[in-house]
């Protein structure tokens, strides 16, 4: 029979496996975010559900397992006010004090946080993988938080797929509740993460959204374009340029990615080559780093542009 697999063995022994898990859920809790690789990740993210259900109960006997799960050691002793005046240095207010106890934050902001919310308190970023070992790395963080990073990433989507809009429509109007102009996929995965959004957190969302739109528009303007120099038609167009070439414009070089911009041009793609997937329905993919305003174009005319 089957014993001992309700979790993941991390390759550590029990007694090891225990306190790294303590240290992790207990970092999630306090910074919100956390980066570690993915089965780590989905340990702790599971465990952290639970605490935060601990939290949510308020508990007498709840608040007795929580003490007794969560690092860095609640009986520590704090400084009295009396030791303080009397010792010689003083405390720099902008130095970094760790708190003491996360008890008070469990069962006050994060159990009022997710009052409403039955559960998935925590949210898996998968991040690349690690240098040396290839390990793959995620990302944990806490949703409807003050760090939650879908929250920041969905507005930047947004605010791309709005400027679709700009060319359609001439002016860049007001983002309805309703989500007008973008994917569906996108649509449904705003109503996600805003459902337990408050008005004041809606309206920083579509702040955030607007803000991006702005910055995709004005940074080839700040650039002044891509600098390409005039060499022959072999030349690779990131080199960098000699004296004859002009000095105005962004320096194009090899698999970088502009803001709003396909990753199809990162250094992954451009290395994958032929071998890379091709999207459905298309034949050829130009990889070429463009700005937001120049990808938009026809391939023709961004073509000539570049």
């Amino acid at each position: 029979m089957k014993h001992g697999i309700s979790q993941r063995k991390l390759g550590r022994m029990p007694a090891h496996r225990i306190a790294l898990l303590r240290n992790l859920v207990s970092a999630l809790l306090h910074h919100e975010t956390i980066k570690t690789t993915l089965p780590k990740a989905k340990e702790a993210a599971r465990m952290a559900e639970k605490i935060i259900t601990l939290g949510k109960k308020g508990t007498n006997p709840a608040k007795s397992k929580a003490e007794a799960y969560l690092m860095p050691p609640h009986n520590s002793p704090t400084p009295s006010s009396s030791s303080l005046a009397s010792s010689s240095t003083s405390l720099d207010p902008e130095e970094f004090i760790a708190p003491k106890t996360l008890l008070p934050k469990l069962f006050n902001e994060l159990s009022s946080r997710y009052n409403s919310r039955s559960g998935g308190y925590t949210r898996i970023h998968k991040f690349g993988r690690r240098q040396g070992d290839n390990a793959p790395n995620a990302i944990v963080t806490l949703v409807d938080g003050p760090r939650d990073l879908k929250f920041e990433l969905l507005a930047r989507t947004v605010g791309k797929e709005s400027l679709d809009l700009l060319q359609q429509k001439g002016s860049l109007e007001e983002i309805s509740e309703d989500w007008d102009g973008l994917r569906e996929k996108t649509k449904q995965k705003v109503e996600k993460v805003l459902k337990f959004k408050t008005d004041d957190e809606k309206n920083q969302f579509k702040q955030k959204a607007r803000e991006f739109a702005d910055y995709l528009q004005a940074e080839e303007a700040a650039y002044g374009g891509i600098k390409s120099p005039n060499v022959g038609v072999d030349t690779p167009k990131y080199r960098k340029p000699g004296m004859n070439t002009p000095k105005s414009g962004k320096l194009l070089r090899a698999g970088e990615r502009l803001s709003g911009v396909s990753t199809h041009t990162t250094g992954l793609g451009l290395a994958r080559g032929a071998l890379a997937r091709t999207p459905r329905g298309k034949q050829l993919i130009d990889k070429t780093p463009r700005f937001w305003g120049q990808a938009r174009l026809p391939e023709g005319v961004a073509a000539q542009v570049v």
